[in-house]
């Protein structure tokens, strides 16, 4: 099979008719959703180094009660926070690889001052915790002593989860800080006793944001606070809590993050439910970030043979009527975060990695037309073939 994919970035309408045996799909190199990430952090990032926290916060309270959601559906409350903290973060995180607790705390007390300055000004409350969560989690990655690791990890998770303490999400109507209370669950003491209550609070808060219930089933795993059953059963639940924005979707969001830690688990999952979920999904979300995330999910991460388990082939056949009935470009960034079926396999490096999954993954469905030396097109009704 010849190269294919050769016309990044361009319109089916404005490129040559494309050569027998070939695929032509757009390629974006960066898409809506792309900008929308970039814009709310570089926001972020910019206000931070001018100091302007006052608007910073006023920012983040605003995104955080319109519930503002990117094409893809990340938060724009947490993308600003994730901005405005980037400096600092970086900063700390390059001071614990040289083991100096001193320096690595410095840049995150200088935005508890910003934040004790503001009357506890809860927008950036959220920058300030998150920080913390950031270099906790950067101490038990990073240091070369694992007690020291620990150490490092607890005290930022106890600074988080206090500074939390000064604020009820529910009275504030802020869904950032119910999800920070759920981040910072791994270094709560008996929180396996309270995950339920807290991404219940988080979910009614905002049952739109789907990446809430992928945290919510990443945390349903055996290596957090539940197991394979748990996850279908929080699955289920999620359906049940969300049918009236999602349909069966909120069963396939709250497994997401979890296939991307261990395949595996999709043999716990009812394919029947998980399959109309994505039906669903697209019925309600048809966005190309959406799309792409899905059809990586089926036609990469769960690329399987014939000898797979039933449960495992029945959802990843599902990539051929996702990309059939509804992918109509390549976002190569979304092909490269998703996770490898090879669990061995190095991390992707890039979009041109990306662009190569989901290139690799579509001619495999298109085998058949290609070899016939057919050539398949993409485009705004549809796929067609020549």
């Amino acid at each position: 099979m010849r190269p294919f994919g050769q016309r990044v970035g361009l319109s089916p309408e404005a490129a040559e008719r494309p050569e027998p045996g070939q695929i032509d799909v757009p390629i974006l190199t960066s898409s809506a959703e792309d900008r929308a990430r970039a814009q709310a952090l570089a926001q972020g990032r910019h206000l931070a180094r001018q100091q302007d926290w006052a608007e910073l916060g006023a920012l983040i309270r605003a995104a955080d009660s319109a519930r503002a959601l990117t094409p893809g559906g990340a938060s724009v409350a947490e993308l600003l926070a994730a901005g405005a903290r980037e400096d600092a973060v970086s900063a700390a995180c390059a001071a614990v690889g040289r083991s100096d607790a001193d320096a690595a705390s410095r840049p995150i007390s200088d935005l508890r001052d910003e934040l004790d300055a503001l009357s506890l000004d809860h927008g950036v409350a959220l920058v300030v915790v998150r920080a913390h969560l950031d270099l906790g989690a950067a101490w038990l990655r990073q240091a070369t002593d694992r007690r020291i690791g620990r150490a490092g990890f607890h005290t930022h998770f106890n600074a988080a989860r206090k500074l939390l303490d000064a604020f009820d999400p529910v009275e504030a109507d802020a869904a950032s800080l119910a999800a920070a209370r759920c981040a910072v669950l791994p270094g709560t003491r008996g929180a396996a006793a309270r995950v339920i209550d807290d991404y219940d609070d988080l979910i009614d808060l905002d049952p739109r944001c789907a990446r809430h219930l992928s945290a919510l089933g990443r945390d349903m795993m055996p290596d957090r606070f539940g197991s394979h059953a748990a996850l279908h059963e929080a699955a289920c639940r999620s359906a049940a809590r969300t049918a009236d924005i999602w349909g069966i979707g909120g069963y396939v969001w709250t497994c997401l993050d979890a296939i991307a830690a261990d395949p595996s688990c999709v043999g716990a999952l009812d394919p029947a439910l998980f399959v109309e979920g994505l039906h669903d999904i697209l019925a309600t979300r048809p966005d190309q970030a959406v799309v792409n995330r899905l059809a990586a999910l089926t036609g990469f991460t769960l690329a399987c043979g014939p000898d797979a388990p039933p449960a495992h082939r029945a959802i990843a056949t599902s990539f051929c009527w996702i990309v059939t009935d509804h992918l109509r470009e390549v976002h190569p960034r979304v092909w490269a975060a998703a996770p490898s079926p090879v669990a061995t396999a190095a991390p992707a490096d890039g979009p041109e990695t990306g662009a190569a999954r989901a290139l690799s993954s579509i001619g495999r469905l298109f085998a058949d037309d290609l070899a016939a030396g057919r050539s398949v097109r993409a485009g705004p009704e549809g796929w067609t073939y020549a």
